[in-house]
């Protein structure tokens, strides 16, 4: 009896090993399109117009892999998976809200929504951009999966590597913006922000990361990602006194 139990034993901690060594398949019911130099593109249908809209994708992706694992530090052997919708409705049933993109730090993927037609150059963009800020997450929070629960720091950079902010900066510039939804710290802080602020949320983050790549360096921002924490250490500036100087280089661009 008691060597049965013993093999029981020894099969229960082999059965656990390998779940974690080798976990399920997270591809399920999906079809490779496409295996590019850092990425795996799946998706539902492989008909021709999903399989050109996952060529621009494909192509954006890789265009700014290489300058994203370069500029975070980061090194991977593994090929990215990526996992492409066609049909909005099937994809927020599959992610469990409302949202175009998202990365599954649990299986590793980059899952977005992305339409078949993208001939309108603005929705093109607006796709083409999408993947990359995805791809942005899946690099930094590879580097540091905690860096996800710092909610600013997380979507700021995305937003700011994925070149997404810069072009909404100089349109509010160029709109003589006074930046009159800028959020004070405790606002900032919050973790309910974001879904209260939306898209302001996102370019504020961003404008803070510049701030703190233009004053500090980005070998700061990549300890800031690898210890959040220390931020202030690694600034050698108190949370209060960053917010103060950036909210005061942001609405007085020209001093």
């Amino acid at each position: 009896m008691r060597y049965k139990g013993a093999a029981l034993g020894v099969l229960l901690l082999l059965g656990i090993s390998a779940f974690f060594l080798f976990p399920k398949n997270t591809h399920k019911d999906l079809i490779l399109i496409q295996e590019t130099e850092h990425g795996l593109f799946y998706s539902p249908t492989n008909d021709s117009e999903t399989t050109q809209m996952i060529d621009i994708l494909a192509l954006e992706f890789d265009a700014h892999y290489t300058r994203l694992s370069t500029m975070f530090h980061f090194e991977s052997e593994r090929k990215l998976p990526v996992h492409v919708y066609p049909d909005y409705e099937a994809f927020r049933k599959m992610i469990g809200r409302d949202t175009e993109g998202t990365y599954d730090a649990r299986d590793k993927t980059i899952k977005v929504y992305t339409p078949v037609n993208l001939e309108n150059p603005n929705t093109r963009k607006a796709f083409t951009d999408q993947i990359t800020h995805e791809l942005v997450h899946a690099v930094i929070q590879q580097v540091n999966p905690k860096v996800g629960r710092t909610k600013w720091l997380d979507e700021g950079t995305a937003y700011y590597a994925s070149n997404q902010f810069e072009a909404e900066f100089e349109s509010k510039l160029l709109f003589g913006s006074a930046f009159l939804d800028f959020p004070d710290l405790e606002q900032f802080q919050r973790s309910d922000y974001f879904n209260k602020a939306g898209g302001a949320a996102y370019f504020y983050s961003g404008t803070l990361i510049d701030y703190i790549i233009d004053e500090y360096g980005i070998d700061a921002l990549n300890e800031i990602i690898r210890k959040p924490n220390r931020m202030e250490k690694i600034l050698n500036t108190s949370l209060e006194e960053l917010y103060a100087e950036w909210k005061s280089r942001l609405q007085n661009p020209e001093d």
